[in-house]
């Protein structure tokens, strides 16, 4: 808990601000009272992000789903919001107790009993949510509170509804959607996304809290995603009441795990009991923070049967002295000036030296992974594929019932309602000798496609020549198929298109994919996030925007010259595609995601500095007049503290990628 900042608002909306509880990618937690004197944990969006649609839509997603859940015990529910506001925010209940992530860093594992406490509220949690249609898909030790009776998920941030509208990805620059080594198999593959990927989740976050150790943690982004997707997790850390439980959570397969109601029934009901001594001391620390902080107003703090806290000043009437009323009655505290909420702290600070990256990159994605190819659910033609069955069976037995007549005196009919007769002018039909050979039946590759089906296209852009193929690299794969028509824009739209195919004979319409060597990043579009290795020959795959990946600005579709990237905004990185046919080469102008504006900073640019360089700021773009800081200098050097001289600076380099390492030096304006 962190004192507000000098020249911060006291006041946002109908709430108090009292003090900072912790800040993340989206905004800053505070801690606020309302009204009627009940504390509230107050999400506030960051200032550069006001700007943008998708982070308020994101926004606006939170608060919904949020609600969604407010029933249960096991999450904080949202009391208030305005999601409109020029500076968007939302209230949460607040209730004492540390994040699961403090207590570990504080006073280490959890023993057996609370380690089981803590999976039996987190599977509890899940299953409430999940009743409820919604995937959290961002379990983790930071967003679970430990209370003195029980857990509270909270942090609904990236929640989904799987397979509604609310499943549209949400992506920007430098936004970390879900913690990396906390991240499922299928969330890294971008696979489909479900209740058991939270299942996933809670079993890397018990193995966390039991052994003080995430088992996917590792330095560079390649390592953390191979743990995750293909590694080995070791249990014999755990003790040995917790093994066969965590084991049916960390199945690669997500069919394979355990749901959240049976591993309840598994677990049984715990021993009730405090947590242990390490987590009690937090939690009397913090409420003995909190009650100072009242004390300074001139207030009081209580917790509530429900485990909420409210503050209350010398009017206060209890529910005994008011027969019939509501529980308590308030007054009103020492009035506070009114402030809008700025863009953010505008006192300055004095130089500060190099910060880590905070929380480093994100994740590591590994060299060779395969990329599934997600295919859109194929439709249900049952009915229409019985009737033309039925066509095709009559068809077949009027054409053998006119070819098998020896007495018809007309000449044979054959599909296309030709005739024929033999070299010498016979007919074969009248006793003459029939030499006429058999003709096989041939398949019409479009015709006779499914979903999942794979050619090879010995074509070229204009006009396709397909022949069947084991599905591979260099292989188009059929993604979506249109029956009784021949639009070759009925493909528009679908996913991961490379060109469509129609038939007109069979009236039918194929939508094919290319599978290109060098991973799905092939078909990443702009504004969509990809990775691989720093090498020439590895596969680049899809991956979530984040810290240390890479968004593309530019798809430039039949080119294979990154030279055509130079002009776009940012482009500092570059993938191309190259195939036998020039049509199918691709170049993606690539944008690597700095942990903050500093990243792209250059000479005199001004910039928003926000927070104490000492501790570690993050630097944001800003128009000069409201900006507190300008770049002197810059070097692709990692901690070149010498280089700035006298000047603040800030550093960070990735571990994957060192050609885009920097140190940034600055001035206050």
């Amino acid at each position: 808990m962190k004192p507000l900042r000098d020249g911060e608002p006291r006041e946002i909306g109908p709430y108090r601000l009292l003090a900072e509880l912790g800040e993340g990618g989206m905004g800053r937690v505070l801690l606020a009272t309302a009204s009627d004197g009940k504390l509230a944990a107050l999400k506030v969006m960051r200032p550069h992000l006001l700007h943008d649609d998708r982070f308020r839509f994101r926004f606006r997603r939170e608060v919904i789903t949020s609600r969604e859940v407010a029933a249960s015990r096991w999450t904080a529910t949202v009391v208030a919001s305005d999601e409109h506001a020029p500076e968007p925010w939302l209230a949460s209940e607040f209730f004492h107790g540390p994040t699961l992530a403090e207590a570990i860093a504080a006073s280490g594992p959890l023993d057996e009993p609370a380690a089981r406490r803590l999976m039996h509220g987190l599977a509890s949690a899940l299953a409430e949510i999940h009743s409820h249609g919604v995937v959290h898909r961002d379990l983790k030790p930071s967003n679970v509170i430990l209370t003195e009776d029980g857990v509270r998920l909270i942090d609904f941030g990236i929640a989904r509804v799987p397979g509604g509208s609310g499943d549209t990805t949400i992506t920007e620059t430098g936004a970390l959607i879900g913690a990396p080594a906390h991240m499922s198999p299928e969330q890294i593959t971008k696979r489909p996304v479900g209740p058991p990927t939270d299942l996933f989740s809670l079993g890397t976050t018990v193995i966390n809290a039991a052994t003080g150790a995430n088992p996917f943690e590792a330095e560079a982004l390649f390592d953390i995603m191979n743990k995750v997707v293909s590694g080995t997790t070791e249990l014999d850390a755990l003790p040995e009441g917790l093994r066969s439980l965590v084991a049916p959570c960390m199945t690669k397969d997500p069919g394979e795990r355990i749901t959240a109601a049976e591993l309840l029934t598994r677990i049984g009901e715990p021993l009730a009991g405090p947590w242990p001594p390490g987590v009690t001391a937090l939690d009397e620390m913090q409420r003995v923070e909190v009650a100072s902080m009242a004390r300074r107003h001139g207030w009081e703090t209580r917790v509530q049967p429900d485990r909420t806290v409210l503050m209350y000043g010398p009017g206060i009437v209890h529910a005994a002295e008011a027969p019939g009323g509501p529980a308590y009655q308030y007054a009103s505290g020492p009035a506070a000036p009114a402030f809008q909420y700025p863009g953010g702290p505008s006192a300055p600070n004095g130089p500060g030296s190099p910060h880590p990256n905070p929380g480093g990159p994100a994740f590591q994605y590994p060299a060779g992974m395969p990329g599934p190819v997600p295919l859109r659910p194929k439709q249900d033609r049952t009915v229409l594929y019985g009737i033309v069955a039925v066509i095709a069976v009559v068809a077949l037995a009027s054409l053998l019932f006119l070819i098998d007549r020896p007495e018809d005196d007309d000449p044979a009919t054959i599909a296309d309602g030709s005739t024929t007769s033999d070299s010498d002018g016979t007919d074969p039909g009248a006793g003459g000798e029939d030499d006429t050979e058999p003709v096989e039946a041939t398949t019409d590759p479009v015709a006779d496609a499914a979903v999942g089906d794979c050619f090879y296209d010995y074509g070229d852009a204009d006009e396709a020549d397909l022949e069947a193929a084991t599905c591979g690299d260099g292989t188009f794969t059929v993604v979506d198929i249109y029956y009784d028509t021949t639009d070759l824009s009925m493909c528009d739209g679908t996913d991961d298109l490379t060109t469509s195919v129609s038939d007109s004979a069979s009236r039918t319409v194929l939508c094919l994919s290319y599978q290109h060597s060098y991973g799905d990043a092939y078909h990443a579009e702009v504004g969509e996030c990809v990775f691989g290795p720093d090498d020439d020959v590895s596969p680049w795959y899809q991956i979530e925007c984040q810290t240390g990946a890479f968004e593309v600005l530019e798809r430039l579709t039949g080119q294979s010259d990154m030279d055509a990237c130079t002009d776009s905004t940012y482009y500092n990185h570059g993938f191309e595609f190259t195939t036998d046919q020039s049509y199918l080469d691709v170049v993606l102008c690539l944008q690597f995601i700095y942990p903050d504006d500093a990243g792209y900073a250059e000479l005199d640019d001004c910039m928003y500095m926000d927070g104490d360089p000492a501790a570690g700021a993050y630097y944001w773009f800003s128009d000069c007049d409201s900006a507190n800081v300008y770049v002197t200098g810059r070097t692709d050097e990692y901690e070149a503290g010498g280089f700035c001289g006298d000047d603040g600076w800030t550093t960070w380099s990735s571990p994957d990628f060192a050609v885009h390492t920097y140190t940034v030096c600055w001035r206050y304006l």
